[in-house]
């Protein structure tokens, strides 16, 4: 009898093991982290395994790596994790297209999450089913050193404004305009402000739909302005070697005047800086309404999860408002959750300012373009700063409009 009360418990606690095992690795994330953010994401992952016993297994990738292994991960099915972090609009749209993501329509309405997202909504639907949850929202601006804008007056409004500071700086020794082209990306942010002022927020959305030709009048516009900046010296020449964060020591030590990036660049700051910069809206340079950038982050569950019901629950918990509203003060992001407290921090309270100025927002050219488009036009747009050559580069960007939207242009 003792001996089988002993085999008994044995197997209890084999059992309980191989129990503890399972949940242990119930549910795999992965996430797209930049310094400082993996310490964020662990303590919002710790809260929720304390709160639902699911234990998390994190992948955490660098913004180059994630976008390599995305592909791998939900098309080619190979170690894919239950929940990814990813980017809201187009981003989003290409792997529902290509049925990788399962579709939350269901949990959007239970949870009844049109009165906490209502203003994201169309970011994350496609053909009337929501596939991914809102979590964060960061803007771009242009950043600037307190001390050194001080030397040349007030901060500028207008483009003309914006030129005459310039113009000074450039006088004096200093490179007015800051850009890392290493990884091409940030140039495409110069193109869409450009458009946005000069062109309108309707209009720039059909540019990045394939629906106007770079020979357009109001492109050809935005391209002369743009060549202003550059025939002036405007930009720093050592661009192409760099990458934008190894351009902050110049904007530190004024060697630079602006920088337009965005609002994660706040964390590379040093402490001792941090008070120092600043940032600004994007100055107007047309009578139109005005439309900002910030790009939106979300949640999606992968089409081919073997814990969906897990899954599922991750997705309740992460569209709580306090649990955004914690998760985006320590990341110093934008909580999507318009129910959730916002981070006090100087930078987040200029940039909640900035936004809730403008009549529309935008995600970002490589957010709200095809794929097919975007990896085609921010390399020319890149190598644009460096050439100002108008004709050449309208002749490719057509021709990469073309290639992208052959079967919507015939």
């Amino acid at each position: 009898m003792i001996i089988k009360i002993k085999i008994i418990l044995q197997i209890i606690l084999i059992t309980n093991l191989l129990l503890s095992s399972v949940n242990a690795s119930a549910l795999t994330v992965s996430i797209l982290i930049a310094p400082k953010q993996r310490s964020v994401f662990s303590e919002t992952f710790k809260q929720f395994t304390q709160k639902t016993g699911i234990e998390i297994t994190t992948i955490a990738r660098t913004d180059t790596d994630y976008k390599n292994d995305l592909p791998t991960w939900l098309l080619d099915g190979i170690d894919t994790p239950d929940v990814l972090y990813w980017q809201a609009s187009q981003r989003l749209f290409d792997y529902v297209k290509k049925d990788a993501i399962q579709p939350i329509t269901h949990l959007w309405n239970e949870g009844d999450l049109d009165e906490n997202f209502l203003h994201l909504k169309d970011s994350v639907t496609y053909e009337g089913a929501v596939y991914a949850l809102p979590i964060s929202y960061y803007y771009w601006g242009i950043f600037y050193k307190r001390s050194l804008l001080e030397k040349y007056g007030e901060i500028p409004k207008t483009w003309q404004e914006f030129i005459d500071i310039c113009e000074s700086m450039k006088r004096d020794g200093i490179t007015p305009i800051g850009i890392g082209l290493k990884n091409n990306w940030p140039a495409a942010a110069w193109f869409d402000y450009l458009n946005l002022r000069i062109n309108g927020y309707q209009f720039h959305q059909k540019t990045l739909q394939g629906k106007v030709s770079f020979y357009d009048k109001r492109l050809q516009n935005v391209m002369i302005e743009w060549k202003k900046l550059i025939d002036n010296s405007f930009f720093n020449k050592n661009n192409k070697r760099l990458k934008w964060n190894e351009l902050l020591p110049s904007l530190y030590r004024d060697k630079i005047g602006f920088m337009l990036i965005g609002s994660f660049s706040s964390k590379y700051f040093p402490v001792r800086m941090s008070e120092e910069l600043a940032v600004m809206a994007f100055p107007k340079m047309a009578m139109l309404s005005v439309s900002e950038e910030a790009p939106l982050e979300v949640f999606m569950i992968a089409k081919n999860t073997k814990n969906l019901s897990e899954a599922e629950i991750f997705i309740k918990f992460m569209a709580d408002a306090k649990v955004q509203a914690d998760h985006n003060q320590r990341i110093g992001y934008i909580p999507a959750n318009n129910k959730a407290k916002i981070g006090t921090d100087h930078f987040t309270q200029a940039g909640v300012k900035i936004l809730n100025q403008a009549n529309s927002i935008t995600q970002y050219f490589d957010r709200d373009s095809l794929p097919e488009f975007e990896k085609k036009v921010i390399p020319l747009l890149a190598e644009f700063i460096n050439t100002g050559d108008i004709k050449s580069t309208t002749q490719d960007l057509e021709q990469a409009r073309k290639e992208a939207f052959i079967n919507t242009l015939q």
